[in-house]
This record gives C-alpha cells, structure tokens and sequence, in this order.
C-alpha cells in the first residue's frame, strides 16, 4: 500500500524537487502537498501530475492537523524567503515548531528540526541540511551573458572568489536523498534515527565554477563580486562564508549519504544540462 507524505514548500525549488521526484512513484508514495494558495499554476500543475493538494499555512498551527492527518510521512522545509516574514527570522523557527508538533499528534514518521529530538523527542527524525544551490546560477540569474555575448560572468554578492562553498542540485539530489530516507526508514531507522545528512555533492569556490563553466562553454568567464545582498542580514552570513566556508569540517560527498545508494550529480553535469541551455548555448 502506498504510503503517503506531505510535502510543505512545494511550490518553490526544494519542496517541488522532492514532490516530483515522488509522484513518479505511485505504487510506494501518495503525495500530498501544502500550499497557501491551491488556485496557484504551480499548485494546479502538481495536482494534474497526481497529488493532492491541501491548503495551509506553517505559520498557522490551527491549519495544520488536516494536513498531517494519515500520512506515513513528511518532509518540511521553512520559508524564510516570503515578503511577509522576511524580517522576523523567529518566524521560520515557529514554523518549523508548528509542524513538528502536528507530526507529532498525527503520528508522522519524518521532521528536520533539534526541536524535534531535544524537547519533545520525537524519535523518527533526520537532519538533512543543503548546501548553496547550483540552481541559483539559473533562478537567481547569478551566471550572465556579457551585453556583447561574447563572455560570461558569474555575479554573486559579498562571496569572494576563493570562498568554499559546498554546493548541491536541489532539483535532482535532495529530491533524491529524501525518497532514499524514505525507501529505507522501515528497513534502517535504527541507523538513520537522528542522523545528520549533508545533502551535497562536492566544494567548490566560485573560481573554480568559472572554470568548469569557461571550460564546457568555450566562452571567457569572469567572476563579479557584488557589494550587496539588499538584506543586511544576508551580507553578514556571507561575509562569515568569506571566513569560514560554508561547513567548516565537512567533507563531501557524505559516505552516509552514498550508503544509502543515491547516485550525486556535479557542477558539471548542472552547467550541460541547466545552465547551458538557459544560456541559450546549446
């Protein structure tokens, strides 16, 4: 019998990987996914493609028992992006409260969450943290044609050419480390109980992207630091980036993570297939 999830953030890019990757597998998962706005094209598009959408919000508790209601499983990820709560950072943590304490009640398997394992203890959980995304080269418009066409830059603000960043395709590599978490929990929960998971592939720093891109491309590629984020939040976070990297201590790819079967993919497969014809090159 097919188990079903609930997928928060689905939507955008990390939530939307995994409730994809999901629905092409209705025979082990039936995906339900909550939305603020079901009239969304986004939400209608994952609604024709098989799951079920329901209406709520992680910042409103009373609307989430619904949602978690009967699911085996869930994999939540908090907005910190949303116009509305962009300057109250508690509000991403409440979220991430409200959820687990609806997982809770509704007896779910899965949440990312210390609140989780520290003050409830609720003992079916895994810790997936992300690194930057390779898709931001693409939705963030980070990597350019230079006005003649004749060049490329790769224009990020505050991050120095040198700083580490490990990097991840969210698209293809947390959709796929989440459903391995799931196709494996009955079988390994003991082993994946609290367990930390680094869903990334590989380091690399932005001179090292400009190379592989100059490299696949053919085409001169520069990299352009910009002084700003706009958030003044933002620019001390990467500013500490220029000082430490992005996880101090930790080597990629997580043997963990490879143990679990997962197949990772790298910059440059992202830059053939994504970046270049978004570049409008291939």
């Amino acid at each position: 019998m097919a188990k079903r999830i609930l997928v928060t953030g689905a939507t955008g890019n990390q939530g939307g990987s995994v409730a994809k990757l999901l629905l092409q597998y209705p025979d082990k998962y039936k995906v339900r996914v909550l939305t603020r706005n079901p009239e969304s094209d986004a939400a209608k598009r994952l609604a024709q493609q098989g799951a079920e959408v329901v209406k709520g919000d992680l910042t409103d508790a009373s609307t989430l028992d619904a949602a978690f209601s009967d699911c085996w499983g869930a994999f939540v990820v908090t907005n910190f992006y949303d116009a509305t709560i962009k300057d109250d950072p508690a509000s991403e943590e409440q979220q991430g409260r409200n959820a687990t304490l609806a997982a809770q009640r509704a007896g779910g398997k899965h949440r990312v969450d210390r609140f989780i394992r520290d003050e409830i203890n609720f003992d079916a959980a895994v810790f997936v943290y992300t690194g930057n995304f390779y898709e931001n080269m693409v939705l963030r418009g980070h990597v350019v044609k230079t006005d003649d066409g004749k060049g490329i830059e790769f224009r990020q603000p505050i991050i120095q050419q040198d700083t580490t960043l490990h990097m991840v395709w969210v698209e293809k590599d947390l959709s796929g480390i989440t459903k391995a978490i799931f196709d494996n929990w009955d079988e390994r929960k003991e082993q994946l109980r609290y367990q930390h998971l680094y869903a990334m592939d590989a380091v690399h720093t932005p001179r090292e992207i400009c190379e592989v891109i100059q490299r696949v491309t053919g085409l001169p590629t520069k990299y352009v630091v910009l002084p700003t984020t706009g958030n003044a939040q933002r620019d001390i976070m990467f500013t500490l980036y220029n000082k430490t990297g992005t996880y101090p201590g930790v080597v990629l790819p997580d043997q963990k993570v490879l143990d679990l079967g997962v197949q990772l993919h790298g910059l440059e497969q992202f830059v053939n297939e994504r970046l270049v014809p978004h570049l409008g090159l291939g």
